[in-house]
C-alpha cells in the first residue's frame, strides 16, 4: 500500500501540517515526549494542523491512526543549531 500521509513542521506559522488520503476517518494526536496527549482530533478531511503556538520549544510526536495504518513522526521545535 502507497504510504501517502505527509507530516510537516512548518516554522513560520508554528504549526504541523498532515496531508492524509480524503474520506477516510483518521485520529490525529500530538504528543510530548512523557507521551502526554496535548491535542487530538478525528475527522474524514485531507488536511489536519496542530497549532504549536504557546507550548515550550523542545521534541513533541505526532501520531496517525487511519484504519490499519499508522505513521508517527518526531517533530523538534525551536531548536536551530
Amino acid at each position: 500500500m502507497k504510504d501517502d500521509i505527509t507530516i510537516f513542521l512548518n516554522e513560520p506559522d508554528d504549526k504541523v501540517y498532515v496531508r492524509v488520503p480524503d474520506d477516510i476517518e483518521t485520529h490525529y494526536e500530538l504528543q510530548n515526549l512523557s507521551g502526554k496527549i496535548l491535542q487530538e482530533a478525528t475527522h474524514d478531511k485531507s488536511l489536519h494542523d496542530f497549532d504549536l503556538t504557546g507550548l515550550p520549544e523542545g521534541i513533541y510526536f505526532v501520531i496517525v491512526n487511519q484504519g490499519n495504518l499508522i505513521r508517527s513522526k518526531k517533530i523538534i521545535k525551536g531548536y536551530h543549531p
